[in-house]
C-alpha cells in the first residue's frame, strides 16, 4: 500500500459520506496539530482505509 499519496501508481477517486459529527471530530483532531498534522481529510481517510485493510486481513481477525 502506498505511503505517499502523491505517488499513487493507479489512483481511483472514492466519494465517502459520513455524519457531520464524524467530519467535525476529524477536523478537530487535525486542528490539535499533534499526530494528525497533515490537516487533510482525504489523507486521514486513506490512512484509515489502509489500516482497516491490514487489520481485517490479519490471521487473528474474528470479524466486527
Amino acid at each position: 500500500m502506498s505511503r505517499n499519496p502523491r505517488r499513487l501508481a493507479d489512483p481511483i477517486r472514492l466519494i465517502v459520506s459520513v455524519e457531520r459529527e464524524v467530519a467535525e471530530a476529524v477536523d478537530a483532531l487535525m486542528e490539535q496539530g499533534r499526530y494528525h498534522r497533515h490537516r487533510n481529510r482525504t489523507e486521514f481517510v486513506r490512512l484509515a482505509i489502509e489500516r482497516e485493510l491490514v487489520r481485517c486481513q490479519s490471521d487473528d481477525f474474528d470479524g466486527p
